[in-house]
């Protein structure tokens, strides 16, 4: 299993006995390999395997245990009330009424939990009550270009090789076992599996959709507009003049099964001088581009929105809080804040045409405060200026920080 640093740092830096940790994040992106390194590291760090219960809810011999009763007992016949016992649970979210569930067995046993699950509506819902407070969470994505690189020996001290590891990861994706398959064949059916997943699974029968075609059509829509604002009235009135009806009610119900399946992410518009955020035609981000290639097929699109799609990821990766900055008669692709830190970012393929670079930069000009202000863009050439710093886009997806 290789192992993926970020994520595992974050996951040691949120031990505490006392709170839930939940692993979440679409599915295949890595969730399960991540709880199982860390129950290794645990054994391998002294701790006796009788003191670790690990249940993994996608195996058919698990099928019994989720009824909330079968659980406990099968729990409690396993936990150790001479010292800690750790409690590993593998798509929870498959466990009838898993949030009392998991409370009472904390409560009553001490117990150090951990589960992953796959759906973000696992956090919502009257029984969320029981966890009120006491559960954290780690977001988990598919790879990042750096992770990538890791995964399959791609050394980009070359500048022409990292340039080839962007444009793989545009085309086929970052889902580990999707990057680690020796064949095509294998990656398109592996990549096939998620999006019966993810599309069947998560979406069509958690939400009861009768319509699989309206919700196709919707789902293409979406996907084929990343970075483009939108809002379900807009959507439905683009369907209604290619003939399919479909109202703006059950297209918002369909995004917001789309987000609790984490396949996209809406970025709300932040009025920047009003210092608020605003409700409507915000814009979506898909949470991995060869999973958009399996809907749409591979075809050029918007290179740059896809681009800007790319940056998104990577700043939700790190932590930051991201939305879409207004102004009057201008926008910022990005006002990134991380606590009290806040910077300001655009977005582009490339600058070389002075035009271009003049419209990226005009909205910058707007900004009264002092924040940083920053520019991404694939050219080696640095076009910063008038305080505005420039950053190579490789480099960013790489690793390098925001300045």
């Amino acid at each position: 299993m290789i192992r993926r640093p970020l994520y595992m740092n974050k996951l040691k830096d949120l031990k505490a006995p006392e709170l839930v940790k939940a692993i979440v994040g679409v599915r295949r992106c890595g969730k399960s390999t991540l709880m199982r390194q860390l129950r290794n590291d645990l054994v391998e760090g002294g701790t006796s395997p009788d003191s670790i219960i690990y249940v993994d809810f996608e195996l058919p011999s698990n099928s019994s245990l989720t009824d909330p009763d079968a659980f406990i007992a099968h729990v409690a016949e396993r936990a150790n009330r001479e010292g800690p016992t750790y409690l590993f649970v593998d798509e929870v979210q498959e466990l009838d009424r898993w949030e009392p569930t998991i409370n009472g067995l904390r409560a009553e046993f001490g117990l150090d939990i951990y589960v992953t699950g796959s759906n973000a509506r696992m956090f919502s819902g009257e029984d969320m009550t029981y966890l009120s407070g006491r559960y954290v969470s780690l977001h988990v994505l598919p790879l990042s270009l750096a992770e990538l690189c890791q995964f399959v020996g791609i050394d980009v001290s070359e500048r022409q090789a990292a340039e080839d590891a962007y444009e793989l990861l545009v085309r086929e994706g970052g889902f580990p076992a999707v990057a680690l398959a020796p064949t095509d064949a294998l990656k398109h059916a592996i990549l096939d599996g998620i999006y019966d997943s993810v599309f069947t699974r998560d979406i069509l029968l958690r939400g009861r959709i009768r319509n699989e075609a309206a919700f196709a059509r919707v789902a293409s829509f979406v996907l084929d507009n990343v970075g483009n604002q939108t809002s379900a009235s807009a959507i439905e009135k683009a369907l209604r003049a290619g003939g399919h009806r479909v109202s703006a009610e059950t297209i918002d119900n369909y995004l917001s099964l789309m987000q609790k399946a984490h396949l996209i992410y809406r970025c709300d518009r932040y009025d920047i001088r009003g210092k608020e955020r605003l409700r409507t035609n915000g814009k979506y981000y898909v949470v991995d581009p060869g999973l958009r290639n399996r809907v749409l097929g591979l075809r050029a699109g918007n290179r740059g929105h896809l681009t800007e799609n790319m940056v998104f990821l990577e700043l939700i990766r790190r932590g930051y809080d991201v939305s879409v900055g207004t102004l009057p008669n201008a926008e910022i692709d990005f006002v990134v804040q991380h606590g009290r830190s806040i910077s300001y970012v655009q977005v582009s393929e490339t600058v070389l045409d002075p035009t271009t670079l003049e419209r990226e930069l005009t909205p910058f000009a707007k900004l009264s405060d002092g924040f940083p202000r920053v520019l991404i863009t694939k050219d080696r050439t640095d076009y910063g200026r008038d305080g505005v710093r420039h950053v190579n886009l490789y480099d960013f997806l790489l690793g390098a920080p925001l300045p």
